[in-house]
């Protein structure tokens, strides 16, 4: 693997070479097993054919200010994906991260909102993950650009929700409409997760919030899952990520 130096000056430029493309992860119904919607997910492979992961070349784009052109990439790769899906007869919703630093620019909901309508698609489907690690003062700036997104339709999904960071006013204060849990809870099976799950849960449902279950891999975890209540579940168990053509498939299936 280059250094860290070496792959910054490389990602500006992955973009125009189309080293970077979307990847989507279905989400189901924890009871019947139909896929509900997907998750967009950044991938990067280098002129190489070296994979190199998004927990390496992310914070690299915010660092650098390539998150910018990274993020309207994967958004109109997201809407553009609605659009198609939508238009035949397959009406999934597409979940995709989005940075602090995107949110934070003052212009951000306006774009959003037009390319919306250039893609003519509902705002409904659409919905932005958000970490729960993002810090309290970058929630506050970032609170009135969300709200004018919710205003307009498009869901707001706090990501890693039970991890420990958010607090309860944090929940009242951002204009949720998920929460996906934590997936080291779900993962972790035993009493103390098993304890803080159930309690994210109900601070969630207080707030009638949809309840998704990340990183879902075993029968176990699904029946966790089930007993919680989830809305929806997205892990291997399942499938993993996969281009556009396998979703394709599994919708037409």
């Amino acid at each position: 693997m280059p250094d860290l130096t070496t792959l910054s000056a490389e990602l500006d430029a992955a973009l125009f070479r189309h080293e970077i493309y979307a990847v989507y992860q279905p989400q189901v119904d924890p009871l019947t097993g139909v896929v509900l919607g997907v998750e967009g997910l950044c991938r990067w492979s280098r002129s190489t054919g070296e994979a190199v992961g998004p927990d390496v070349f992310i914070p690299l784009a915010e660092e650098s200010g390539v998150i910018h052109g990274v993020g309207r990439f994967m958004l109109d790769e997201c809407l553009t994906q609605i659009e198609r899906w939508h238009g035949q007869q397959h009406p999934v919703d597409v979940a995709v991260n989005v940075s602090p630093l995107q949110l934070a620019t003052d212009g951000f909901p306006d774009y959003l909102i037009e390319q919306l309508a250039a893609h003519d698609v509902p705002a409904a489907p659409l919905t932005l993950e958000i970490t729960e690690s993002v810090p309290a003062l970058e929630i506050a700036q970032i609170v009135p650009r969300l709200r004018m997104l919710r205003a307009a339709g498009v869901g707001v999904s706090l990501d890693d929700y039970g991890a420990g960071h958010a607090s309860l006013s944090q929940l009242n204060m951002l204009p949720l409409s998920e929460v996906k849990l934590d997936r080291s809870l779900i993962q972790a099976a035993d009493e103390a997760s098993g304890r803080i799950l159930w309690e994210a849960v109900e601070r969630a449902r207080d707030l009638g919030l949809r309840v998704v279950a990340e990183g879902v891999e075993t029968d176990a975890q699904l029946d966790l899952a089930r007993n919680l209540g989830c809305d929806r579940v997205q892990g291997y168990l399942f499938a993993a990520p996969m281009g556009v053509d396998d979703v394709d498939t599994l919708l037409a299936a």
